[in-house]
This record gives structure tokens, sequence and C-alpha cells, in this order.
């Protein structure tokens, strides 16, 4: 007999719902089986006693249906379920959020989403194409480096702004210079300047030393603050773990056997480190895909309709992540001209002038013509993509 469990994980809890039959009324199923919110005996903490009474729980059932928003949440109870025999499986937010609304079940309702989840799970468990796709080891370090990379850029960007908005009246003649980091180390000549940050070389530091030498601010009296070292002194630490990061996915997207032929085709687009390790991440394996349409889906490009009436409107799913990933290749690379000999790059730089000549003629709308001009290139990248990995890989 089928057993499943649906999970809504929370932040620190998990919510669950058994199911052995498929229930017809969802709507009832929740009324008459609802449980009070206090002391729940089907919600789990993360602590040793909860998690004993998890595990008894889920000795022979077939498996766990948990949804991947709040990956961190929901690593601990994924890794507490596989260490015991039981196969998680994922469904994604917009299939959950359909069936709970088509079955009139509350919103915002841990009971009622765990619901959901169970029945999702019950009614495809046959059908592997029903649930997403996660992969392990080496990829599953690569999400993992590109997801921190990401943050420390978000990070490091609200400090850089806030500590040259100070710098801008303690050393007004450098506030706003460029002054990126270092290969080979990783530091900013200009901040490890500012945090007093020691590094393999003085020529940086002497150059901003003889311009604060001549500074108008200390002359007047401002003197770079405390708390503008210390913001400094967090940009440097950000780039000293982001390039040690950096050089580890390198490693892994580079020197990995397993991926060498991904590359080949990569090379022939320009893609770069992180756009790599994003398609990787998402694509990986190929045998996956079956159809075009799933594959730029899975990059953020497939369509869903939107319709209303007489008017038909379709506008793009999946990952929002690979579609601004994907944005910016096309921005950086083949919108400004390729620097380099692909014939497809250069390809792609034509089809990318033919559209913005095409869409610039009825009624122009300023900078809108290039977002519209790099989506319809990305399309075009990926259907080429799709043709390229599916000949070199399959």
């Amino acid at each position: 007999m089928l057993r499943i469990l649906g999970g809504d994980v929370c932040k620190s809890s998990l919510v669950v719902w058994e199911l052995s039959n498929n229930p017809t009324d969802l709507r009832r199923e929740f009324r008459q089986n609802k449980r009070p919110k206090t002391e729940d005996p089907m919600t789990f903490q993360l602590n040793s006693e909860s998690v004993e009474r998890f595990v008894k729980l889920t000795r022979g059932s077939q498996g766990l249906v948990l949804e991947p928003t709040g990956v961190n949440y929901s690593y601990l109870w994924k890794a507490i379920a596989s260490e015991h025999g039981i196969e998680v499986r994922w469904v994604s937010h917009p299939e959950i959020k359909h069936l709970r609304k088509s079955e009139r079940l509350p919103d915002k309702n841990d009971q009622a989403d765990a619901l959901a989840l169970a029945v999702y799970g019950f009614r495809n468990w046959d059908n592997s194409e029903a649930f997403l796709y996660f992969n392990e080891g080496q990829i599953s370090r690569i999400n993992e480096i590109y997801l921190d990379l990401k943050s420390l850029g978000r990070l490091k960007a609200s400090i850089i702004n806030r500590c040259r908005s100070k710098l801008s009246k303690e050393f007004p003649e450098a506030a706003f210079k460029k002054s990126p980091p270092s290969e080979t180390d990783g530091l900013s000549p200009f901040f490890s300047y500012i945090a007093g940050v020691e590094r393999f070389t003085d020529r940086g530091k002497n150059l901003y030393s003889g311009l604060y030498e001549k500074s108008v601010a200390p002359k007047y009296g401002v003197r770079i603050s405390e708390y503008t070292k210390h913001l400094a002194n967090q940009i440097c630490e950000n780039d000293t773990i982001t390039l040690k990061m950096r050089q580890e996915l390198n490693l892994l997207v580079f020197a990995s056997p397993e991926f060498e032929t991904y590359n080949k085709v990569f090379d022939n687009y320009n893609f770069g480190l992180m756009c790599r390790a994003m398609l990787l991440n998402r694509i990986y394996p190929l045998t996956r895909f079956k159809k075009l349409s799933s594959f730029k889906r899975r990059l953020g490009y497939g369509c869903e309709e939107n319709s209303s009436g007489s008017v038909s409107r379709f506008k793009k799913a999946g990952s929002s992540i690979a579609r601004t990933e994907l944005h910016l290749w096309c921005r950086n690379t083949i919108a400004r001209g390729c620097q380099t000999d692909s014939n497809i790059c250069k390809q792609l730089e034509a089809k990318f002038l033919e559209v913005s000549e095409k869409i610039r003629q009825p009624t122009p709308k300023g900078a809108k013509f290039a977002d519209l001009a790099n989506s319809r290139t990305v399309a075009v990248a990926l259907r080429w993509l799709y043709r390229d990995l599916r000949r070199a890989c399959l």
C-alpha cells in the first residue's frame, strides 16, 4: 500500500501530512483531519527528541514530498529522511499553489500545504517527470558556491556604496575612482589602502598615500573615520573569500572530466565562469531533457499562457536566476560586440542587431529595446545550445 508524507518546511519546523489513499475531496479531507496548531503531533522541530519522532513516522512510507523553497531550511530534513532510506522528492511551488487553489484549500496554512504536497505525491508517484530533479555531488557544490558568490556580490555592492559615500567628504579625490580587485590576491588597491591591509605590493598604497597627502579634506580637518576603515576592511574580507571561492568553482567547472564535453560546447558561446556554473547546475545531465521546451523552461525561458477572453498572452516561466544570468551574458558578450573568433557568437551578434532594428521601427521606447533584443537573442541562443549539446553529449 502506497504511503506518502507531505512536508511543509518552516524556518525551524516541519509540518507533515500523511496519506495512504487518494482523497477525492481535499477540502473535506482537510476539515475533518486538521489538527490544532498547539502541540501538533505532526509538527517536528530540529532537536533530537522531535527528530526521533519524525524518523519513527517515516518508517514504512514510500517517500517524503517537499517544496524546494527555503533550501537551507529543508536541507536537514532531506538529509534525515535520506539517511533512513526514505526517498525525498521535490515539487515546484506553482504546482502546489494550483492544486491548493483548485481544491479550495486555505492559503497561508502549513497543514493545508502539507496536505497538498502529500496529495500531489500520491497522485504522481509513478511519474518521475512530475517532480523536480536535483543533482548531488559536485553539481550540488557548484550550485552552493554559485549562490554564495551571488550573495557576496550583493553584500559587497551595498558596503561599497556606503563606503564611497563616506569617502566623498573624507577623501573626495579618490572616492569614486575605479579600483577593481587584483587577480593575484583578490584585493582592491584603493580599499586595502583605506583599511590599512598589507598586500604583496606597495604600488597601490604609494599611489593613494601620495594622493591623500594632497587631499583637501585633511587640510580642513576631515579625516578618514574609523567607520569608513571598518567598511573598507569588510570589502577586503569579502574580496578575499570571493577569490578563494572562485578558485574552487573554477576547479570544479573546468577540471572535472565529466563536464569536459559541456565546456567544449560552452566555449563556442563564450560563457563565463558564473554562467557555466549556473548552466551545469540546471541542465546536467542533458539526458533529463526530451524536449527543447523543458530545456528552455529550466533556464527561465519557458512559456506560460496568461490569456483572458479574446486576448492571448504568454509570459516567461522558469528560473529567474538563470534568466538573469543569461541576460547578463548576452548584454556583456553579444550586445557589446563579440571579442571572440567564435562563429556562433558572431551569428548571435548579427541576430541581436537584426532584432534591435526590427523592434526599433514601430514605436521607440528607449532602453526597453535592449531588454527585448536581449530576450529574443537568448531564446535563439538556447535553441542552438540545446542542439549543440545533444550532438556532443548524446
